[in-house]
């Protein structure tokens, strides 16, 4: 089986997703920030800015892996947090870093598959994920779970890479992408498929016109997008 097809048999079946998160676990934060450049903080921080009107509310961090938006979300002193994820050992990371900072905020992880949410609707004020629904195996399912465990007026949060529209800087990121990213992931990670996987994933995740459709058919009201660094993520917004 050549590259391109094993990267596609990755992304088909949720089971190989959840083995490669819990392989690269311990090296998920180090090569999120080496290979965003850093900017996978900032991102964060933009996008939580979009949910200031929900501070002090109940917040569901899906696809949660190490935490770091949850842990940025504490700014916002919410009620609580419940965080979210079906790779046992990206909660584990998380579990660490939440005792090696002695953070006490109301932070509850829980494990569970993104599709199938194990809460009642009309839960949270705020529904987030970070770089983790283009990995979800069903995005029209896991975004009606999203807003179904929502109350009314609660906002969903998603920031997500995506593929930048500006062809110059397309380019360089394709190539990038493609080339220097997977040597980098393969290096520290020492998986030989996680950050093969990543650029397939970015690529075939839908326009920013395609899943504005896709929030909207999914039952969001005011779906839109906010580009960050020339569209090599995307802030998306949508209300219940």
């Amino acid at each position: 089986m050549d590259t391109d097809r094993l990267r596609r048999a990755v992304v088909q079946n949720p089971l190989n997703i959840q083995a490669m998160f819990n392989a690269i676990a311990p090296k998920y934060d180090l090569l999120n920030h080496l290979l965003s450049f850093g900017l996978d903080i900032r991102w964060r921080k933009r996008a939580l800015k979009l949910v200031e009107e929900k501070r002090s509310g109940n917040f569901l961090d899906i696809a949660a892996g190490s935490g770091d938006l949850s842990i940025e979300a504490i700014r916002l002193q919410p009620q609580t947090i419940v965080a979210t994820d079906f790779a046992a050992n990206m909660l584990g990371v998380f579990r660490n870093k939440l005792n090696d900072r002695k953070i006490t905020n109301p932070i509850h992880l829980t494990a569970c598959d993104a599709l199938h949410l194990p809460f009642t609707a009309d839960t949270f004020d705020v529904t987030m994920v970070a770089f983790g629904v283009r990995n979800f195996s069903d995005r029209l399912l896991g975004l009606k779970e999203m807003l179904r465990v929502l109350r009314p007026g609660g906002v969903c949060l998603i920031l997500e890479l995506t593929t930048p529209k500006v062809p110059v800087i397309a380019y360089l990121y394709t190539l990038y992408s493609k080339s220097i990213l997977p040597m980098i992931g393969k290096l520290i990670s020492r998986h030989n498929l996680a950050y093969s996987y990543l650029p397939t994933s970015i690529s075939e995740f839908p326009a920013n016109e395609e899943f504005l459709s896709l929030m909207k058919e999914s039952g969001f009201r005011e779906p839109s997008a906010s580009l960050l660094t020339f569209g090599i993520a995307t802030i998306y917004t949508g209300r219940k």
